[in-house]
């Protein structure tokens, strides 16, 4: 769980993005968000969205009741008078005089609640701000609303097709599916199924949108969803060669090992300027997430402080390097490892530190 205070652009990290950012690190407290005039304020409970009292809009609560008819207008006139005549809270007021269920009431504030999310779905620009901390006791109405569903559902309603097109990877970028638990994928309908196995068999982004039945748009919609929940990741598309690569010695392999690791220093001091000691833990979580498909090299590694991996010395010197296919295994890691370094500093500080942030590891050359 990471809980220290972060704010950004819309511009830079759309809001699905920031809800997955709050639901993969496990955060509590609360998210402003702001464009122009309009401002929201969203509550979150380790990961999930909490309904807290005083983040909740009560009097658009009772409009949206009376516009969908979900109560009848003399029912709430006459709860509001009670809560007027008693000084009753006016949700409870729905309760005491008969007008709702507790049940009933409690599913209606629910809905209302993520029905209030997915407008800023939609918001190409404005600003957010998540400050953390638990929410104060007594004070939820409703604790445990699943963000994946939320953000899936969220972007299926999107009407702003452009702001999809900005934050998706470039026609040449290969698509790949990422390790996760069974709790963090939300009920798939056909659409986000069908393309999980188109992007499995497709070579890269524009030849999913090309060939996919879905057609380019709803491809598009689909592949934004699964990318933003992590269940999709991509890599840079790599040309064929099935030459055998150079061999390997152990001052090879040390050399290569020091370059990768002047590029994790490097990535962790950039993003540790910015959110200070945190970052560690940044770092080390992005690296939990693949585990499970890079080279066992990995699997027992340490992350020390200055960002930079240490490695077990048996499992080094015992690397299985006299073949193509560990060679490829080793080289592919490193660029696994990297490549989720790079997309913490995104998740975490938006594009625009991304991007400087690989203009800055281009300079300090490459692994091979």
């Amino acid at each position: 769980m990471v809980n220290t205070p972060f704010q950004g652009e819309f511009s830079e990290t759309p809001f699905p993005q920031v809800l997955a950012l709050i639901w993969r690190e496990e955060r509590s407290g609360f998210l402003r968000v702001r464009r122009g005039s309009a401002e929201r304020s969203f509550c979150f409970e380790d990961g999930g969205l909490a309904v807290e009292r005083s983040a909740f809009d009560e009097p658009g609560f009772l409009k949206f009741l009376a516009a969908f008819g979900l109560v009848r207008s003399d029912d709430l006139a006459r709860s509001g008078a009670a809560a007027r005549e008693s000084g009753m809270d006016p949700l409870r007021a729905l309760v005491e005089s008969g007008v709702l269920a507790p049940a009933r009431l409690l599913k209606l504030v629910e809905d209302f609640s993520i029905g209030e999310t997915f407008p800023v779905f939609d918001w190409a620009d404005g600003a957010y701000g998540f400050e953390p901390g638990q929410p104060p006791s007594g004070t939820l109405f409703i604790r445990g609303i699943s963000l994946p569903g939320l953000i899936l559902e969220g972007i299926r309603r999107m009407g702003n097709f452009e702001l999809i097109e900005t934050h998706l990877p470039a026609a040449g970028e290969t698509v790949q599916g990422l390790p996760s638990r069974a709790n963090e994928r939300p009920e798939f309908a056909a659409p986000e199924r069908y393309l999980l196995g188109a992007a499995a068999a497709s070579g890269n982004v524009g030849d999913l949108c090309a060939s996919s039945v879905l057609g380019e748009r709803e491809t598009k919609r689909a592949l934004f969803a699964l990318l933003t929940l992590g269940i999709l990741g991509t890599s840079k598309a790599k040309g064929k060669n099935n030459k055998p690569l150079p061999e390997f010695s152990l001052g090879d392999l040390d050399r290569l090992f020091a370059a990768f690791n002047d590029r994790c220093s490097f990535i962790y001091k950039y993003i540790s300027k910015e959110i200070g000691p945190v970052a560690l833990n940044v770092i080390e979580k992005s690296l939990d997430e693949i585990k499970g498909r890079i080279d066992p090299l990995f699997q027992n590694c340490k992350l020390k402080p200055d960002g930079r991996i240490e490695l077990r010395t048996l499992l080094k010197r015992n690397l299985g390097i006299s073949n193509d296919e560990g060679k490829r295994s080793l080289l592919r890691s490193f660029d696994e490892v990297l490549a989720a370094e790079v997309l913490a500093v995104k998740r975490t500080l938006g594009n625009r530190h991304e991007s400087a942030l690989v203009k800055g590891l281009e300079r300090i050359g490459d692994l091979r």
